[in-house]
C-alpha cells in the first residue's frame, strides 16, 4: 500500500536524521575532551603567572580534524550539512534539474499568503534567478475541506502537462474551486477531458497529495508557505529582499559571481 511504504520511508529518514545527530554530538564532546586536555597541557607548562593560555585557529582545526579521524565521524558530520535535493520527490519543478539552487515550497490553494507570494515573490525570483533554480512545487494541503482535492486535480493536470497554468488558474480563483472549475479550466487549457475526469473521479493523486504533507511536516513546515532552500527552512510569505539574501549566499557557496542584470 502506498501508505505503508510512505511510512517505511519516513521511519528510516529519521532514523538516518538521529544517527546524524549522534554523530553529531560526538564530534562536539570530543573535540571538546580534547581541547581541554590541550589547554591544560599548555596551561601546565606556561610559565608561573602567565594565565592567558590561548589555542589559535590552525589548532583548534587540528584539533577537530583529528577527531573526526580518530572516530571516523568526518563523513556523518558532513551527511548533516542541507541537501538541496532533500525534498525533492516526483513533483512539478521549474529549472534545470542539476541547479545549484533548490526552491522547495509547499503550498495550499487556499492560503492568502501563499497568494502573496506567488503575486509578489514568485515571478521575480525566476526572472531573475531562475538560470541558477530548480523550483519544486509541493503540496500541503491543510486549511480547507477543499485543499486536499484542490491538490490533487492540479495534479491530475499534471500528469497532461499542465500544472503551471492550473497552479496559477487555482491561486487568481480560490473562491471558485471545486470540481466545476476543475472541468472548465482543464477544458480551457484544451487537456483529455475523459482522462482528466477518471483522474479526479479515482482520487488518482490523493496519496500523493498526503504523502507531500506528510514530508512536509516531518521537514518541519507548521504552515503555508513553507520553503527550504538548498534544504534551509524558511517559513512564511517572506519579502522578495529575504529570498535574494539566501539565494545570493548559495550562489557564493557554490563559486557563483551572479548580479540581477549582470551578464552570465
Amino acid at each position: 500500500m502506498p501508505e505503508d511504504n510512505a511510512t517505511n520511508q519516513h521511519d528510516k529518514r529519521d532514523a538516518s536524521a538521529s544517527m546524524s545527530r549522534i554523530g553529531l554530538n560526538y564530534v562536539v564532546i570530543a573535540v571538546a575532551f580534547a581541547l581541554a586536555g590541550l589547554l591544560m597541557g599548555r596551561a601546565a607548562f606556561a610559565p608561573a603567572g602567565d594565565r592567558a593560555v590561548t589555542v589559535d585557529e590552525a589548532q583548534l582545526r587540528a584539533v577537530i580534524e583529528s577527531v573526526l579521524d580518530e572516530y571516523d565521524l568526518g563523513e556523518t558530520a558532513a551527511e548533516a550539512a542541507p541537501d538541496r535535493f532533500a525534498l525533492v520527490d516526483d513533483d512539478p519543478y521549474l529549472g534545470e534539474e542539476d541547479a545549484p539552487i533548490v526552491i522547495v515550497e509547499f503550498s495550499d490553494f487556499f492560503c492568502s499568503f501563499c497568494k502573496r507570494h506567488f503575486d509578489l515573490t514568485f515571478e521575480p525570483i525566476l526572472e531573475n534567478y531562475g538560470q541558477y533554480i530548480r523550483y519544486v512545487y509541493r503540496d500541503f494541503a491543510r486549511l480547507t475541506a477543499e485543499s486536499t482535492p484542490a491538490s490533487a486535480a492540479a495534479q491530475c493536470a499534471f500528469a497532461q502537462g499542465k500544472f503551471w497554468e492550473f497552479r496559477a488558474a487555482f491561486f487568481d480563483n480560490a473562491s471558485e474551486l471545486g470540481r466545476d472549475f476543475y472541468l472548465k479550466t482543464a477544458e480551457d487549457y484544451e487537456l483529455d477531458i475523459e482522462e482528466y475526469t477518471a483522474c479526479l473521479d479515482e482520487g488518482r493523486y490523493i496519496d500523493e497529495v498526503e504523502i507531500d504533507g506528510f514530508d512536509g511536516q516531518i521537514a518541519g513546515v507548521r504552515g503555508t508557505p513553507g520553503f527550504f532552500i538548498n534544504g534551509q527552512i524558511l517559513s512564511g510569505a517572506q519579502p522578495y529582499s529575504i529570498f535574494e539574501r539566501m539565494i545570493q549566499r548559495e550562489l557564493a557557496k557554490a563559486g557563483i559571481e551572479y548580479k540581477p542584470g549582470a551578464a552570465g
